[in-house]
Formats: C-alpha cells, sequence, structure tokens
C-alpha cells in the first residue's frame, strides 16, 4: 500500500507538469527555495565543492527526501537492536526484573528443613569475612491477602531491607520501610487492582492486617507475581531465601564465589554477572544476533537505496553536469559534490534515527512489546555510546560514501558537446 500510494503521488506530478517543461528540462523543476538564501559569493569558510553539494539538497528538498526517510529507517534499524541488546546484558537490568540492586554475590538457599539453621550459617561467615562489604537477607514467604469481597489469595512476599543496596527500579512509588508497608510486582498490582498508596488486606500469624502500597516495580521471575516487605515474621515457614553481597575488591568476586561454593553445598552461589547470564542468557544470546543481523541489513539497504538513487540524480543531473564541466569543474569536483549530498542527508538521518527516534519511539515500541509479555512495565535504554554513536554511524558512513563513489562514477563520462544547447 506504500509503494502504490508513493507511486500514485509520483504519477500525479505529470498533471502539474507542462509541455514547455517536459520539452526543455523532461521533468518538473524545483521552486528552489534556499537557493537565494546560500549565495556562492557569500560563503566564505565551506570549500566550493561541500557548499554547492549541501546548497543542492537545500534546494530540493522533496528529491531528497525519500533517500533521507530510508537512511533515517537504516540507522533507527541499527540503533535500537544494539541499544535493546545493551540495556537487557548490562548487570543494571536485573534491578528491572524484580531482583535486588548491584551486588556481587547471590547465595540461594532452597527450602528445607535446615532453612534457617543454613541462613545463620551463611550470616555468620559473611559477618567475619572481611572481604564483604555489606550483605542482606531476604526470605520469601507465603502469606493469604483478603479481596474486598471477602475471598483469600495466597501471596508470596520478600521479606528484609530492601534498602541494603540500590533498590531496583520501581515504575510507580518506592521500596517499603516501615512494617506496614509492602511493595507489588506489575502482574500482582493488576490482578489484586491496587495502586500506590491502596490498602492491602494480609493474614499475619493469624491477624488480618491492612499494609499500605508503598510502590510497584517488575518482575519476570516467579511467574512475575511477587511482593515486597519490610516486616518479621516467625509464624510462617519460609519457601527459600536469597542472601546478597557486595565485596570490598570486586575483583576477588570469582575466587570468594568459588570459595563460598565449595564451604555451603547447600547452596548455589553465583556472580551477579553469572546469575544474569543463567537467567536471561538465552535472550540475551538472541537478541545479539537479532542486532547484528540487523546491522547488515540496514548496511545493505543504504548502500542499495544510495546507489540507485544516485544513479537515478546522475541521470537527471546530466545537463548541469556539463555546465559544470564547462565551467571547469574536474571530475573528482563533481564526484565530491555528490558525496557532499550523500553525507549532508546522512548526518540528517543520522540524527533523527539514531538520536531522536531511536531514543524516543524505539524506547516506547520496545517498552511495549516486553510490557507484553507480562510482569515487566517499562524501562530504559542502557546505551553504549561507543556504538550507537561512533562504530555504527561510521559503518553507515563508509557503506554510503562508497555507494556514491560507484553510483556517480558515470558523471564523468557525460559529453558537454551533447548538453550545449542545454
Amino acid at each position: 500500500m506504500m509503494i502504490m500510494g508513493y507511486v500514485q503521488s509520483v504519477l500525479k506530478q505529470f498533471r502539474k507538469l507542462s509541455a514547455t517543461q517536459a520539452i526543455r528540462f523532461g521533468t518538473m523543476q524545483g521552486k528552489g527555495q534556499h537557493a537565494k538564501l546560500l549565495n556562492l559569493s557569500a560563503n566564505k569558510r565551506l570549500p566550493i565543492n561541500l557548499f554547492l553539494g549541501i546548497k543542492d539538497v537545500l534546494s530540493r528538498k522533496t528529491l531528497y527526501a525519500t533517500m533521507l526517510a530510508v537512511l533515517v529507517l537504516a540507522t533507527f534499524i541499527i540503533i535500537v537492536p544494539q541499544n535493546l541488546h545493551n540495556t537487557i546484558a548490562a548487570k543494571s537490568f536485573i534491578t528491572y526484573m524484580g531482583g535486588i540492586g548491584n551486588s556481587d554475590i547471590r547465595i540461594d538457599i532452597p527450602q528445607g528443613k535446615q532453612n534457617e539453621q543454613q541462613v545463620a550459617a551463611v550470616m555468620e561467615a559473611l559477618e567475619h569475612d572481611t572481604a564483604i562489604k555489606n550483605y542482606t537477607v531476604l526470605t520469601t514467604k507465603k502469606f493469604s491477602t483478603i479481596a474486598e469481597d471477602g475471598t483469600a489469595e495466597n501471596l508470596k512476599i520478600e521479606l528484609g531491607d530492601h534498602t541494603i543496596f540500590p533498590p531496583l527500579e520501581y515504575a510507580h512509588g518506592e521500596a517499603p520501610i516501615a512494617p506496614n508497608e509492602v511493595a507489588l510486582s506489575v502482574l500482582n498490582a493488576r490482578e489484586l487492582q491496587k495502586k500506590v498508596g491502596d490498602s492491602l488486606a494480609v493474614v499475619i500469624n493469624g491477624e488480618k492486617k491492612n499494609l499500605r502500597v508503598s510502590g510497584i516495580y517488575s518482575d519476570i521471575t516467579n511467574g512475575g507475581k511477587t511482593a515486597k516487605a519490610a516486616f518479621s515474621d516467625q509464624s510462617t515457614d519460609s519457601m527459600w531465601s536469597v542472601i546478597y553481597s557486595t565485596m570490598a575488591d570486586s575483583s576477588l568476586v570469582a575466587d570468594k564465589r568459588a570459595e563460598y561454593a565449595k564451604t555451603f553445598s547447600f547452596a548455589k552461589v553465583s556472580g551477579i554477572d553469572d546469575y544474569i547470564y543463567q537467567t536471561f542468557g538465552t535472550t540475551i544470546h538472541a537478541i545479539e544476533k537479532a542486532a547484528r543481523a540487523a546491522l547488515v541489513i540496514a548496511l545493505l539497504l543504504g548502500v542499495l537505496v544510495t546507489f540507485l538513487f544516485m544513479n537515478m540524480l546522475i541521470a537527471k543531473d546530466q545537463a548541469p553536469i556539463a555546465i559544470m564541466k564547462a565551467l571547469g569543474f574536474t571530475n573528482v569536483d563533481i564526484a565530491t559534490q555528490y558525496a557532499a549530498r550523500s553525507i549532508f542527508v546522512l548526518l540528517l538521518a543520522i540524527s533523527m534515527g539514531g538520536t531522536l527516534l531511536a531514543n524516543t519511539l524505539g524506547e516506547y515500541l520496545t517498552s511495549t512489546v516486553i510490557a507484553s509479555f507480562g510482569g515487566a512495565a517499562s524501562f530504559d535504554f542502557m546505551i553504549n555510546p561507543l556504538a550507537a554513536y561512533v562504530f555504527c554511524p561510521l559503518a553507515l558512513t563508509s557503506v554510503v560514501l562508497l555507494a556514491t563513489l560507484f553510483g556517480t562514477s558515470r558523471a564523468g563520462q557525460v559529453k558537454i558537446i551533447e548538453h550545449i544547447k542545454e
């Protein structure tokens, strides 16, 4: 439909083409709104060929709009998957997924009869380990919530101090601090129809207590239905416990992880980077491959469109090329002018597609897709400036420039004598 609509709009231009214009120029002539503003005599800074290239783009904006749109799309296709991969592969991404903030070591203790003794043993070891800078214990227990209609539902609540490390990213509100506060995952808040500030009835030690919802966060673990609170409870058996710790010297994380894994055979000890890879490794790898494929596709798209567009320009501009050659411009000068046109359009595309669209529309679309999986709200891109704003634009610039040089190679074959009447 887009192609048919575009072709239809092009064909309609024949109705505006007079017989005189068709005989003299072969096509409609642009109005050249910027031609009067960009006088060659007033140019004091830019090289002549660069100035003439930019002047032509600004004078015939409609002609270059198609090339600009395709290069914007190519830049968008390159940068958005790169930003998505960097976001999911980043260590901080786990804070969006219901985990604790940035820590170094995670120790998981599964449910069992010796759970309390096991947790106590790990805590004692961490307390006396001078290499450990800080730690916290989070215990998950199952409680019952009472809905407004009187029905009871089970709710898994993670108890502990959620302020030891930088907290996870909350879509709304903040982490629970007071004993009468609770934070809900996105799915739980949606299912329980709760928002920040609402009251949630929870049965604790046989008594119904009203907890205030302090925040709502993203979580795709455990089915996405979790909660966090800061109150103490001894009446309910724990389902599992997770201990997070940071080290004074982060370079010793691997050695300390191996030491704890050997000492606490009942627990699963992992570095936070390993945990992220175990949890999201397959997804990260798939998105990395998609990002590489998108890069190749976008580069090929840029080459194809630029090459075809430049061939079209050479066929269209044979008379102006002949005039420039008659005035003394060399083939190198003409090629430089066309290269300046391509690079100028590409810089506009990178600014629009990379900086503006990729970080606004791209982030919005990605957040919407991830939110549709359930359990996740929204997140901000973790951008690698070197890849997004240096390597990718350089790669696109290189292929566009190469395609321009090949596409304009016929410009030197234009004969002045064949266009002398023009």
